[in-house]
């Protein structure tokens, strides 16, 4: 069905004709929360989730490239093999970065400096750091990929297995944090913690709930990956649907819904109440135009 073939063996970009119907379908939920996103940062200037944001731009093309995919099946070319898995490799790294911003500025918002493991400050670094280490292997995994040789894919899907451990490892120290932060809280809560005004139970189980949606996710892409080119997990789209799209449609929609505004309202001196069921939010913009800490 394409792919790169040698007397030494051959490496399908698909083992099956992606479906049409199923990319169009996730362009268009895609398109519609990420837009959705995109109006609720420029309302509210919640720069914390561009990255979340930029990761569904990339979902949107990705599947554009599935699409395409399709279309030039079963003579798939390269290019567009590669444009749809990179974007879908690496969008969920981007998402993981908003993840880690959130707990920073949770921890801000309830004075909860001295509960964290890790200050504030070089949490947001540290997982952020290690994001984008995961983020650069899965790519160069990917660069790897089109020099076009048979060896150079293998190799490739060794660094992406890499990159994806890295993703792991990371997800699991920071889920590890937050937990512990979140059971000192509780144990000893601040002042600030106990504002009406502040929801941060809410907010870090938005943070956990995306956090297991990314963390079965990058599993599923790091067993997928290991089973080589001829898995069983490869030949069969519908695991690509289930544990990756659905998934990372789920942690798209959870923020629109959750959206951790009125954290950065709060610290940036605005004020958070509900009103007939509603989050209501009013940031002093002015402030918050200007440099925010993460």
């Amino acid at each position: 069905m394409g792919g790169i073939k040698t007397s030494s063996g051959v490496f399908e970009y698909f083992r099956y004709t992606p479906s049409t119907a199923a990319a169009a379908a996730f362009i268009a939920l895609f398109s519609l929360t990420t837009a959705l996103h995109t109006y609720q940062i420029a309302r509210t200037r919640t720069w914390i989730l561009l990255p979340l944001v930029l990761g569904g731009y990339c979902e949107f093309v990705g599947y554009i490239g599935r699409i395409l995919c399709s279309s030039q099946a079963p003579n798939f070319a390269m290019g567009t093999y590669l444009l749809e898995n990179l974007l879908t490799l690496l969008a969920p790294a981007l998402f993981a970065a908003s993840i880690y911003m959130c707990l920073g500025r949770i921890i801000r918002a309830t004075d909860g400096d001295s509960l964290s493991l890790i200050r504030p400050q070089r949490l947001t670094a540290l997982f952020v750091t290690g994001d984008i280490l995961g983020l650069a292997i899965q790519g160069g995994g990917a660069g790897v990929m089109t020099a076009g040789s048979l060896a150079d894919f293998y190799v490739g899907e060794k660094v992406v297995i890499a990159g994806l451990a890295v993703l792991v490892a990371s997800f699991g120290l920071f889920v590890f944090v937050a937990l512990v932060f979140d059971v000192r809280m509780r144990r000893a809560p601040t002042a600030r913690s106990r504002e009406s005004g502040l929801d941060w139970r809410t907010d870090l189980r938005a943070l956990y709930i995306g956090s297991a949606l990314i963390f079965v996710r990058s599993i599923f892409r790091l067993v997928e990956y290991s089973q080589g080119n001829s898995g069983w997990l490869i030949e069969h789209e519908w695991t690509f649907y289930v544990f990756d799209s659905v998934l990372m449609l789920a942690v798209m929609v959870l923020f629109n819904v959750l959206h951790p505004s009125h954290v950065t309202a709060l610290l940036q001196g605005g004020r958070y109440f509900e009103k007939g069921g509603w989050r209501i939010v009013e940031a002093q913009l002015e402030k918050m135009a200007g440099r925010e800490d993460v």
